[in-house]
């Protein structure tokens, strides 16, 4: 077993060298080309946190700052092999509205082994390059959307939240208000910085967008005094002066148009005070002049706000001035300006479409020829990835087939190293068993009550002056010793030798018994002397024969002993002509001795493995007055050849 567990150590210690081997050569093939990069998680820890503070705010980051605190973060050697220096650059495009260069970022990412939350970030920036919050969502990007949500959500990321933003924003564009507010609860619910006063603010302040949308004044009213509540926490100035724009969205809900003109002016003269108007604030304020009848007013903001959308060069939709100049004029009576207002509400709608048709054509074509450089370089990627594939798999192969040629020839090796083991200790076992057989035979031949009797006889010659008997018994008596002494130390003897034995013993036992019985040996036509036997295996059966068959017996013994070959076989035959089975009170039944079960172990153990197999067959009762005993031994026919 020691030489089996250290063959097994030794294989395995084979094995792991080649392992390692192949492994060694597979680094030094990937280190020529690049430098392997550990992965530093608090360096990424912090890297996330930075991203996560920009965007838990609602209010965008400028992307001078992004950009400034990209290249702080560019002097640590680690950032620039980081996943999160492309996510932070591809976020200050987005807040430079370079959008073909957000795309080519990402896709820089792609082939490398991401963490979760920067695969959510990579979705998030991807989807949010095409949305926008001023059109309808399209429905496949809405699905994008969701699909990107539910990985969010399956990996647990710190970002889910912006998700539920956009999904808001969507449903909002499609007059899905109810679900809009939904996903603004959840994005609040998931949002990782809900104490801070801004991103509460700003949950309250989309609520109002949704109750206004829904027209559910009872609850609108409230809300603003929370956005106001939440506007006074954060101590901005913008945000403050914002809530005069959303008190003016509810003084026009609820029909009070005289102070949705008041508070629509503070909002305005604020941000033109900071140099922040937009386009927005001109339509709003435009419009709740018209609602309030101040045509006048109207049509000034509303022009204004078209040369402020020139000026700029804004992509803004100009249809709401056009429409809402149009009615003004209307109402003015100036039907000449409020003709071509309509016919510019016309042309501007043409031009859109025209636009958006011609960008869409455009964004086709730009599709289809990054598309095709793409598959042109994955096909050249595919291609070096799969040689480089049947390199490694050729590699492995060869030392997958040595070990396992290694493995089967040790398995081999000490498989039949084992078998010998077991045969030499089974070998070991059955000379055992046969020398304590052996022991046992000699002891049972030699037992006690035989020599006591044997001795007692000789005396009782001796005594009664019987010289010639006396003598002739001593001469049996120790050949019969002799036989015993010496056959037993051979495996095997000669029939003739074993016959002589035989002979030698039932002449002893004749003399002891005073001619009770005859006996007969037959040999057929066998060669004696070639024809080999266990030695003494025949004497237990003659001896029961004798002590059982012959006690008390009225009338004449008869013992017939014969040898003959039958097939491959040679079958010994005892027969008596005594009691038999039969019990009277005067009568001794024919019992197994112990000699015979010792007999019986001798040849199986001797002829384990011989076909037809070894055996003894015991009949008593088989003459017909259904007395005597016959015993058939059967063993293989064992010849010796000078």
């Amino acid at each position: 077993m020691s030489i089996y567990k250290t063959g097994v150590f030794r294989c395995l210690i084979v094995i792991l060298l080649l392992f390692q081997l192949f492994s060694c050569h597979q680094n030094e093939s990937q280190d020529s080309n690049k430098n392997t990069i550990v992965t530093n998680d608090s360096l990424e820890l912090s890297y996330e946190n930075v991203l996560l503070t920009y965007l838990s705010t609602q209010d965008f980051r400028s992307a001078a700052l992004v950009k400034k605190k990209r290249n702080e973060l560019l002097k640590d050697g680690y950032f620039e092999h980081s996943p999160y220096s492309s996510i932070l650059l591809a976020y200050e495009y987005l807040l430079d509205d370079n959008i073909d260069s957000i795309e080519i970022t990402l896709r820089n990412l792609e082939g490398q082994k991401l963490s979760p939350d920067v695969t959510v970030l990579k979705d998030y920036l991807g989807i949010r390059a095409n949305f926008s919050f001023n059109e309808v969502t399209s429905g496949t990007m809405v699905a994008q959307i969701i699909d990107a949500k539910e990985y969010a959500l399956e990996q647990k990321s710190v970002f889910t939240f912006l998700f539920y933003n956009l999904l808001a924003n969507a449903e909002y564009r499609q007059a899905n208000y109810r679900e809009a507010l939904k996903d603004v609860e959840s994005w609040y619910h998931y949002h990782p910085n809900k104490s801070n006063a801004h991103v509460s603010q700003a949950y309250q302040e989309m609520k109002f967008m949704q109750y206004m949308a829904l027209h559910d004044f009872e609850k609108l009213k409230g809300t603003l005094d929370s956005c106001r509540h939440y506007a006074n926490e954060t101590k901005d100035s913008s945000i403050i002066m914002r809530m005069y724009d959303l008190q003016s969205q509810y003084y026009f809900s609820i029909n009070n148009n005289s102070k949705a003109v008041e508070a629509s002016k503070k909002y305005f003269n604020y941000l033109r005070a900071t140099n922040t108007l937009n386009a927005y604030v001109y339509a709003n304020l435009g419009k709740n002049f018209l609602n309030n009848n101040q045509v006048d007013s109207a049509i000034f903001y509303f022009n204004a706000g078209l040369r402020f959308i020139k000026k700029n060069k804004i992509k803004h939709n100009k249809m709401f001035y056009y429409k809402n100049l149009q009615l003004a004029y209307a109402l003015k009576g100036d039907y000449e300006r409020a003709y071509f207002a309509l016919d510019s509400t016309f042309q501007d709608y043409k031009r859109s479409t025209q636009r958006i048709e011609a960008e869409k054509i455009n964004d086709i074509n730009t599709k289809y020829q990054t598309e095709k450089k793409d598959q042109a370089i994955m096909l050249l990627r595919t291609t070096n990835a799969f040689n480089h594939k049947i390199l490694v798999q050729q590699r492995w192969i060869f030392v997958i087939l040595l070990a396992l040629v290694f493995s089967i020839a040790f398995f081999i090796y000490f498989r039949n190293k084992q078998k010998l083991l077991q045969n030499i200790n089974q070998r070991i076992l059955a000379e055992n068993k046969q020398l304590i057989l052996e022991q046992k035979t000699r002891q049972n031949q030699l037992n006690p009550h035989f020599i006591y009797n044997a001795i007692a006889n000789l005396q009782g010659l001796i005594s009664s002056e019987q010289k010639a008997k006396a003598n002739q018994y001593l001469l049996l008596l120790s050949r019969q010793i002799r036989d015993i002494l010496e056959l037993n130390r051979e495996e095997y003897i000669s029939l003739d030798q074993e016959i002589k034995s035989l002979n030698n013993y039932i002449l002893l036992q004749q003399m002891r018994y005073q001619d009770v019985f005859d006996f007969q040996i037959e040999t057929d036509d066998l060669d004696l002397d070639d024809v080999m036997i266990p030695p003494m295996i025949i004497q237990p059966f003659v001896e029961n024969a004798i002590e059982h068959a012959f006690k008390n017996l009225p009338y004449r013994g008869q013992l017939e002993i014969s040898f003959r070959q039958d097939q491959n076989q040679l079958h010994v035959s005892i027969c008596d002509n005594g009691w038999g089975m039969q019990v009277h009170k005067e009568q001794v039944p024919h019992k197994t001795s112990l000699s015979q079960l010792i007999t019986k172990e001798r040849l199986e153990l001797l002829f384990a493995d011989a076909e037809p197999a070894a055996r003894i067959e015991i009949k008593p009762n088989y003459n017909d007055d259904q007395r005597g005993y016959k015993v058939e031994i059967y063993i293989p026919l064992v010849l010796y050849f000078n």
